[in-house]
């Protein structure tokens, strides 16, 4: 049976009870969006639910009190943003995630790069399928050291990641304090960060910057020594400059969401099925050393893993 998205994000993803407070924090473009979650979690008897129009990135922002406040209150937190900036300073959400992280008892849902009819087609059909196909995946990682990934834009790359922790993006965030994003669809690792070599070709999504072309990254035992093709690496290399970190492996995943369609938006591509993405830069939160304060999702189509 089809579902409406909004009883996906507000009951199957956040379990949502009576009575919980609900804060929805959304682009005004997503205004539609969070109305509907909105009559949602209403109907689902929530308690307060209040929706904040979230500011412009990278305009000068006056955070209000308020804000912190409303988010350490919550029970449930939604976000809902129509594009990924990570270049630019976005003082509203750096505020309400301190304030959810000093708090500890809330749980956080993130939508980004999203409109209506993308919630719509990725979010409708439930979490169940993608759960399923997500956590068999990864437990095909834990029996494997390591892949190679191999594909056709020419991506040849082995990937070391033993005794490190495989986790699972299911869609659920049932748990105090914890945060996830939707739509979900992954397995993924953070490798030991001298175990990648080879060369990977980004062809698909690199972060929030625009592909003019291909962006072709060659690793040498965890670090990228050279970055080549277009604006979109010459960008990259401005953004990462000289730090070893920010040009140090931070994650292998594998989508594996047949509802999302590759595209651009790299928080959507890097959970569509047929879809691997190796990352660059910090991975503490998820068994990694790399201390980086930078994290750019590098995703590639239709690559053949070898378990290795």
């Amino acid at each position: 049976m089809t579902l409406r998205w909004t009883e996906t994000v507000l009951g199957h993803s956040l379990g949502l009870r009576p009575g919980e407070r609900v804060l929805i924090l959304a682009d005004r473009q997503l205004q539609p969006a969070a109305e509907a979650l909105t009559e949602a979690a209403r109907r689902m008897q929530a308690g307060e639910v209040v929706h904040y129009a979230l500011p412009e990135p990278g305009r000068l922002q006056v955070v209000p009190r308020s804000l912190a406040a409303a988010v350490a209150a919550a029970d449930v937190v939604i976000s809902l943003r129509a594009e990924l900036r990570l270049s630019v300073e976005d003082a509203a959400m750096r505020a309400a995630m301190d304030a959810f992280r000093r708090a500890g008892r809330g749980r956080w849902v993130s939508l980004a790069q999203v409109e209506v009819e993308t919630l719509e087609a990725a979010l409708s059909p439930g979490l169940e399928e993608v759960a399923a196909r997500a956590s068999a995946l990864a437990g095909r990682m834990r029996a494997a050291a390591g892949v190679r990934l191999t594909a056709p834009g020419g991506t040849d790359l082995r990937v070391s990641y033993e005794g490190r922790p495989v986790l699972v993006d299911t869609g659920q965030v049932r748990e105090a304090g914890a945060v996830g994003n939707l739509p979900a669809g992954e397995a993924y690792v953070a490798p030991h960060e001298t175990g990648v070599d080879g060369q990977l070709v980004v062809d698909v999504a690199l972060g929030d910057i625009p592909l003019d072309q291909p962006v072709t990254l060659t690793f040498r035992r965890g670090r990228v020594m050279e970055a080549t093709g277009g604006e979109a690496a010459a960008e990259l290399r401005r953004r990462l400059g000289d730090d070893r970190w920010a040009w140090t492996v931070g994650e292998l995943g594998l989508g594996v969401n047949p509802h999302i369609t590759p595209s651009g938006r790299v928080a959507l591509a890097e959970k569509a099925l047929g879809t691997a993405h190796v990352a660059l830069g910090g991975n503490l939160a998820f068994g990694g050393r790399n201390p980086a304060p930078t994290h750019y999702d590098c995703v590639i189509a239709s690559p053949t893993v070898e378990f290795l």
